[in-house]
């Protein structure tokens, strides 16, 4: 499921170059053709949630001219609460949007032309959470319980499904239970015996609150279903060499903050304020913390795509029923 389209090399990365004048009059008007070594292909990209740290190589690589040295003029976009997360970007007010790529596959099948061309995290997020003295080792220990998710949509959904289905289970062998964006206090409460959540969220507040907890795997780890957040595009809309740049600056972003987590909090900062604060910065070091290692493949940050998993991943998201007919193209492959 991709389009594969030959990436421009050597001097297709670079910057457009400046047309030599040759010697004339001072009255002589340039050539149309010239331009400034310094001109920058302008585009936004689309970040899908209020300002957080789980974004900070977006902020760094503005305000460490990483973009920029790409030869790239970014504006970042932080969507509304309500808002859908492509939305912006079929209507082409964003060029890229940072988004779930299981969300993206799904979107796809009715606007066949989104496409993923870089995966940020290279691990999944999505873990099934219970508390650690529950007796509760695998998936399949959850039959007949109560599982929260925020509700019947979306990537927790999904991850909610594929821990069912790699444990031999279907919703109707667990009490799957909609309890909105609650499910830390859902489960310290006892509301539900289990959760479905991000190990860089729910995990780090659990983690931090002194509830001790267990994360069990949504999925096996050698042939995932499954995968992490990405960079969107619509297809055709950037050259190649441009959403290469994108994906790059990206990378190279992630691995100075994995150098040095004081760049990410700093640059965060300048949209979270309350980072500030001793206290809202620890939580937020905490997330960045687990949140990077997620980046890694092969323990080196990496924006790789890995084609099969789509290929997985649409054939799941068929298989439980959330889409009739996987989408015919869903990835880029730079």
């Amino acid at each position: 499921m991709n389009l594969r389209r030959r990436t421009l090399l050597a001097g297709a990365l670079g910057l457009p170059l400046t047309a030599l004048a040759a010697c004339a009059p001072q009255e002589q008007a340039p050539p149309e053709s010239a331009q400034p070594t310094d001109v920058k292909t302008r585009l936004t990209v689309g970040l899908t949630y209020i300002p957080n740290v789980q974004f900070s190589p977006f902020y760094l690589a503005v305000a460490q001219d990483v973009f920029a040295r790409s030869g790239l003029d970014v504006r970042l976009r932080h969507h509304g609460a309500q808002e859908d997360a492509f939305g912006a970007l079929l209507s082409g007010e964003e060029d890229v949007v940072f988004a779930s790529s299981d969300e993206a596959v799904v979107a796809a099948v009715q606007a066949p032309e989104l496409r993923t061309f870089a995966t940020a995290y290279q691990t999944f997020p999505g873990v099934v959470i219970v508390p650690a003295d529950a007796g509760v080792t695998t998936v399949a220990d959850l039959r007949g319980r109560r599982v929260g998710i925020p509700g019947h949509f979306g990537s927790t959904y999904y991850s909610a499904l594929a821990a069912l289905h790699n444990a031999g289970l279907d919703e109707a062998d667990v009490e799957l239970t909609d309890i909105g964006f609650t499910q830390v206090a859902a489960l310290s409460s006892g509301k539900v015996d289990a959760i479905v959540g991000f190990t860089n969220n729910e995990t780090v507040q659990f983690r931090m609150s002194g509830f001790d907890v267990v994360e069990l795997p949504v999925q096996p780890a050698d042939e995932v279903s499954l995968v992490g957040p990405g960079l969107v595009t619509v297809a055709g809309r950037l050259e190649d060499a441009v959403l290469s740049r994108v994906a790059e600056a990206m990378r190279e972003a992630e691995a100075m903050i994995i150098a040095d987590p004081e760049l990410a909090m700093t640059a965060t900062q300048e949209h979270v304020p309350t980072l500030a604060d001793e206290a809202q910065r620890e939580a937020a070091a905490a997330v960045l913390e687990a949140t990077s290692g997620l980046w890694l493949r092969d323990g080196e940050p990496s924006v790789a795509v890995d084609e099969a998993a789509f290929e997985r991943m649409g054939g799941f998201l068929v298989d439980v029923g959330i889409i009739e007919t996987a989408p015919a193209e869903t990835t880029i492959i730079l």
